[in-house]
């Protein structure tokens, strides 16, 4: 029987030991409480997954990190009403601290105006990134409930001139109380709170798992900036996915020497509770990389208005698709005009192009540039034949030629195309009922 084997039966005699009761032999972790269904689900990964020598000596190393044994380094126990759990703390100075090719600092020169329009959120209009709190979670599953754990959350703040990166860690599930009690604490002093994808994932594990431990969750009326959405809205169609990753380094400059795949976490922190070889290391970096990403990326939203950093450089990413997020958000026909206007200098194509060629000829004809908006209309129908764009322009057009030019009979031309067009593509019953409408009022008037 090779050394492997024995170190794994001794490890499930050890879990055996811990469901019943022996305290002088349980680790750590289990003398804490894990549940018997853990107990079981930890058991059964470590047969499966036989230790071999390598790991043992912790000598092995995956995506860069090297396994290792015991407590993760770093931690220090607090206490609250509901008893002890882990954390990690780093502070670092504001002043000249890089995350990529940003600085901390810059967050001073986010306006919050820019963050709110391009967030859809009126509640963040007077967002102070120095007075939020920056969250990213680590869990063992996606789907909410009891048995899935968030194992180590991580949260991210300003203290006058430095920068905190808290880390909240479960040495073992009986701690998770208390740490998700910490958590609340630190959540419910903030102003706001930022997160990427937090309002679809990470802020209701959270609520979950505090209802269940009877933790008062802190969110409700607390303004959320989910920089996933805004982020979206800039880059769309322009970076090759919408993941967090991506966005640091095309907008951000920021590039990790080594990363642990988020798959291989909940395997680093099973692996910890059953008292084998484990990669936490690796997903406290992880972690603690993503909150300080947070944190510029939303210093970079702040400036996306002007297009300028604070030192008078160009904001990196894509321009073009920027200039659309600013035409779809803003506030008034002059502006989202203007806007158009320079996404479709700037090279906007697809049919990102054709939505803006709409969106431009319709603009001109309310603002009542007549000769303008009918150079608008010709343009934007040479690019849309036969597309479902088209009959928006044939109507926009049919309405310009009625009023202000007065050319009912026209008029009247370019409604019938737009009915028999939408007709031919299929467009809703809605839409073909509009235009009928139009149709049979402008024939009535064209032959009274």
């Amino acid at each position: 029987m090779g050394s492997g084997q024995e170190s794994t039966r001794g490890k499930l005699a050890r879990l055996r030991r811990d469901r019943e009761g022996d305290p002088s032999a349980q680790p750590p972790a289990q003398r804490r409480g894990v549940p018997d269904w853990l107990a079981g689900h930890l058991a059964r990964r470590a047969a499966s997954r036989p230790a071999g020598p390598e790991e043992e000596s912790g000598a092995s190393a995956d995506h860069g990190w090297v396994r290792t044994c015991g407590d993760p380094a770093g931690l220090t126990v607090e206490s609250n009403l509901f008893g002890p759990y882990a954390v990690r703390r780093e502070e670092v100075a504001v002043s000249g601290f890089s995350h990529g090719s940003f600085t901390l600092a810059e967050v001073e020169h986010a306006a919050p105006g820019a963050i709110a329009r391009l967030a859809c959120d009126p509640g963040l209009s007077s967002i102070d990134l120095r007075r939020a709190v920056f969250l990213d979670t680590e869990t063992t599953g996606l789907s909410g409930g009891a048995g899935v754990y968030v194992y180590m959350v991580g949260l991210g703040w300003f203290e006058g001139e430095r920068y905190v990166s808290w880390q909240g860690f479960l040495r073992s599930p009986g701690e998770e109380a208390a740490m998700l009690q910490a958590v609340a604490e630190i959540v419910g002093r903030a102003d706001h709170l930022v997160s990427f994808f937090g309002k679809s994932f990470d802020r209701h594990r959270l609520e979950d798992k505090m209802r269940i431990v009877g933790v008062e969750p802190p969110f409700d009326g607390q303004p959320h900036l989910d920089l996933y959405h805004p982020m979206r809205r800039l880059t769309r169609g322009a970076l090759m996915d919408g993941k967090l990753q991506t966005m640091e380094r095309e907008l951000l400059g920021f590039h990790r020497a080594r990363d642990l795949p988020g798959r291989l976490a909940p395997a680093a922190w099973f692996d910890y509770l059953a008292g084998r070889p484990h990669l936490l290391e690796g997903v406290f970096e992880h972690n603690r990389e993503d909150v300080l990403t947070l944190t510029v990326l939303a210093a970079h939203l702040g400036r996306a208005e002007v297009e300028l950093r604070a030192d008078g450089e160009a904001l990196p990413g894509p321009v073009a698709q920027r200039a659309r997020a600013l035409m779809e958000t803003s506030s008034s026909r002059e502006e989202k005009l203007e806007w158009a206007e320079r996404a479709l200098r700037r090279g906007i194509d697809g049919e990102d192009r054709r939505r803006i060629l709409v969106v431009r000829a319709h603009l001109l004809r309310r603002l009542g540039r007549v000769d303008a908006a009918r150079l608008a209309y010709r343009e934007a129908l040479e690019e849309a034949v036969d597309d479902p764009a088209a009959v928006e322009l044939f109507l926009g057009a049919s309405m310009l030629l009625e009023r202000p030019i007065g050319d009912r009979g026209n008029a009247l031309a370019m409604a019938q195309r737009a009915a028999r067009l939408a007709a031919d593509i299929g467009r809703p019953r809605s839409v073909l009922a509009k235009i009928e409408r139009r149709v049979l009022r402008l024939s009535s008037a064209t032959t009274g």
